[in-house]
C-alpha cells in the first residue's frame, strides 16, 4: 500500500467528507461499506462504529473491534489453507476509553457466488465446495452464524474466495443449543429468499450431509 492509498483511506473517518464518498452499504450507521477505485485498483472500505454493549465490550477487552476480527478470522484461514480475501489496510482510531471507530479495506476479489444460484446445476462443483467449506471450518473450531453464497466470491481463476467475517467466530466447544442454530442459519440460504425448488431441494440434501459429516445430533 502507498502513501496516496492511505491517505484517501484515513478520509472516511472523515464525516464530512463521507457526504461525497460512494457508499454501497449502511447498517444503521454502525457498518457503513463504500467502493472506491484508486489507479485502477477496486477496493472496498467498512467503517465500523461500535455502539451500547459492544462500545463497552470491546473497550474492556472482551470483544475484538470489528476491523481486528477480521484480521483475527484472516490468520485463522491462513493456518487452514483456506482461500480469502486478506485484508489490505486496517486502521482503528480510539477517541476516549469506550468510543472509537475503525476502517476494513479489502481488494474487490471477484464475483459473488449468489449470482450463480439460478444456474447451480452447471457449477455444481462450486456449490459442492460451499457446503464442504463449512463442513471443514466446523470441524477446525470455525463457524459462521451466516453462512450464504453472497458470503463467497469467484475469482478470476474460478476459486471460490471467503469475505465478510463479521459473523465468523471460533469456539471450543459447542452445545445442542448452537449447533442447531447453526444449521437453521444455513437453511436460510433457501428459505429466506425466493428459490427454484431445485435450489431447495439440493441445499436440504447438502445440510443434510453437513449435519452426518459433523456428526451432529440436531
Amino acid at each position: 500500500m502507498n502513501r496516496k492509498e492511505e491517505s484517501i483511506f484515513l478520509e472516511y473517518f472523515n464525516d464530512e467528507k463521507l457526504k461525497s464518498k460512494d457508499c454501497i452499504r449502511n447498517y444503521k450507521d454502525r457498518k457503513v461499506v463504500f467502493f472506491r477505485e484508486i489507479d485502477g485498483k477496486r477496493f472496498y472500505i467498512k467503517k465500523y462504529v461500535p455502539y451500547g454493549k459492544a462500545e463497552k465490550r470491546i473497550a474492556f477487552g472482551l470483544q475484538k473491534d470489528r476491523a481486528e476480527h477480521y484480521k483475527f478470522i484472516s490468520d485463522k484461514f491462513k493456518e487452514l489453507g483456506v482461500k480469502h480475501i486478506e485484508p489490505y489496510y486496517i486502521k482503528v482510531n480510539r477517541y476516549s476509553f469506550f468510543k472509537r471507530e475503525s476502517i476494513l479495506v479489502t481488494e474487490d476479489g471477484g464475483i459473488s457466488l449468489e449470482n450463480y444460484v439460478d444456474k447451480f446445476e452447471e457449477h455444481l462443483d462450486w456449490f459442492k465446495y460451499f457446503f464442504d467449506l463449512f463442513i471443514y471450518l466446523c470441524k477446525n473450531g470455525i463457524y459462521c452464524t451466516d453462512f450464504n453464497p453472497d458470503g463467497i466470491l469467484v475469482n478470476s481463476k474460478g476459486e471460490l474466495v471467503l469475505i465478510d467475517f463479521d459473523a465468523y467466530k471460533t469456539k471450543l466447544f459447542l452445545t445442542k443449543k448452537y449447533k442447531r442454530y447453526l444449521i437453521k442459519a444455513l437453511e436460510e440460504i433457501y428459505s429466506n429468499t425466493k428459490r427454484e425448488k431445485k435450489f431447495e431441494e439440493y441445499c436440504k440434501k447438502e445440510i443434510k450431509r453437513v449435519i452426518e459429516e459433523l456428526k451432529w445430533k440436531i
